[in-house]
């Protein structure tokens, strides 16, 4: 741990240097014993006091295990880290510990102010010691919390002045808190429609399962595609022909933008998306989601591609609690304009939050080149909707 450190002294301290200087000169004028053996006393604590403050919280350690915890609204956990003091003894400090707002603490000496809660700890701790600090929580809301800074206050021995360490970077302890699902009204009646293979007089995907007949080989044909028993039967080479199926894949894109600032349905989008999410683990459907918030790497903003099961749920999770309204976004037509030209599409996709002309182009491109299925995510009444989507060339609306 590298800990930004403050030394202040009580002036008080200085005026004891004066005086104990002061009475050694006298000592010697007077030729008292005594005055130059309080003055040596008095100089000898003003000095050691100064040494302590400088010394004082050198090789202080803090020891933890960089382990992500995830949890549910409402659920109970606690952060757990070690202080070890291979320095100079410490006594009577306190301990402050200043962590994000979606938890709360359970601890009564606890403040809150620009969006941190503050604990206290008083603490005490000697050369070669060890102590183990827990932080009781309760998930309060999504988001992922972590300890941002922790700062010792260490009294001197005498009570003149103080020690302060700051942590320069916060702990990598994190509480991932998942979002909580809403109802979405029209989920199971669009989704079940449309599960499953779907046959299709064209399509690039086909039912391996079994074939639904033979035709003449053509030279373009794979090796692998002929029927060697009908081609025997006919004593001409034959190819199997499969049923043409549509694929099973979804894509969610979510907006956070409204304008220059971030959609205040946020909250009721992502709880909207989370029980999707859910809805697609049971029924094992995969999907890929889209969030215009910028991101470093190739795509340039949040994107995961279509998966299914308990892992990609987790993920998914864990991307919808990530978001905040400190993020940067990236303009929601260039996200679509992006995932159109790079990314793999799916035949079914899901728009959530606000749309504007720019993004309409973007989804009749996606729409009509594509060949995709477009729904619409929005909110009723504090629950979520899914409907199909009529994209018309319409002035920018909240959804």
């Amino acid at each position: 741990m590298i800990w930004n450190k403050y030394e202040v002294e009580d002036r008080k301290l200085q005026g004891i240097s004066v005086l104990a200087i002061v009475m050694m000169l006298i000592s010697l004028y007077m030729q008292s014993k005594l005055v130059l053996f309080l003055g040596v006393l008095f100089l000898a604590l003003a000095v050691a006091n100064q040494l302590y403050l400088k010394k004082a919280g050198e090789r202080l350690y803090v020891d933890y295990s960089h382990d992500k915890a995830r949890f549910f609204i409402d659920e109970k956990g606690k952060w757990s880290f070690i202080i070890r003091n291979d320095g100079y003894p410490i006594l009577k400090a306190e301990l402050r510990v200043f962590f994000d707002y979606f938890v709360a603490p359970e601890s009564e000496d606890s403040s809150s102010s620009r969006g941190l809660h503050e604990i206290s700890i008083p603490i005490s701790i000697f050369t070669g010691q060890t102590k183990q600090i827990s932080i009781p929580f309760t998930a309060n809301t999504r988001g992922i919390a972590k300890i941002r800074r922790l700062e010792f206050q260490i009294p001197s021995f005498l009570g003149f002045g103080e020690t302060a360490l700051e942590s320069k970077l916060p702990l990598t302890l994190q509480a991932i808190i998942y979002p909580q699902p809403i109802p979405v009204k029209g989920l199971a009646e669009q989704l079940s429609k449309l599960q499953g293979a779907n046959i299709v007089p064209y399509s690039v995907y086909e039912n391996r399962l079994g074939p639904l007949g033979t035709r003449d080989y053509v030279a373009t044909d794979s090796f692998n595609a002929i029927h060697w028993k009908a081609s025997a039967r006919k004593q001409s080479l034959q190819t199997k022909q499969y049923e043409k199926i549509s694929e099973t894949g979804w894509t969610v894109a979510l907006n956070i933008s409204d304008g220059h600032s971030i959609n205040g349905n946020l909250e009721g989008l992502i709880s909207s998306i989370t029980e999707f999410a859910y809805y697609a683990f049971h029924k094992q459907l995969s999907y890929a989601m889209c969030i215009n918030v910028r991101s470093a790497g190739n795509t340039p903003f949040l994107y995961l591609p279509k998966g299914d099961g308990g892992e990609h749920l987790q993920k998914v999770l864990e991307t919808l609690a990530s978001i905040n309204r400190l993020n940067t976004s990236i303009p929601y037509h260039q996200m679509l304009s992006f995932y159109s030209r790079h990314l793999e599409s799916q035949p079914f996709f899901i728009h959530a939050g606000i749309r504007t002309q720019e993004g309409n182009d973007q989804l009749l491109f996606i729409q009509s080149q594509k060949g995709v299925r477009l729904f619409e995510l929005k909110l009723e009444e504090e629950n979520g909707v899914l409907t199909k989507l009529e994209v018309q060339n319409e002035s920018r609306k909240l959804l």
